[in-house]
């Protein structure tokens, strides 16, 4: 099976959950900033971690989103870098 890029984006009301969902998340994508990750998966697997997702969050209070994208080839920063969660150069070019 063809694996697919995805950017998961989240604000989660709780820290409890929160640091859950982090953990969680981080065991399969690469975190761009804060509450931002990106990776790649089958769309089979996509659909087991977002029922994974689903035990954790709660829809009335959180707000996830995951969005189907092209690969990452650069990256514009403007403004502060925090090199601790950069995955690209300072020229912009990734650096996996």
């Amino acid at each position: 099976m063809r694996k697919v890029c995805f950017i998961i984006a989240y604000d989660i009301s709780e820290k409890n959950r929160l640091q859950r969902l982090q953990r969680y998340i981080s065991t399969q994508f690469l975190q761009l900033q804060y509450s931002v990750y990106y990776g790649t998966m089958t769309r089979k697997r996509m659909d087991a971690f977002i029922v994974s997702i689903q035990k954790i969050i709660h829809p009335s209070d959180d707000d996830l989103r995951i969005y189907e994208v092209e690969p990452l080839e650069k990256s514009f920063v403007i403004g502060k870098r925090d090199d601790d969660i950069m995955l690209f150069s300072d020229i912009g070019e990734l650096t996996l």
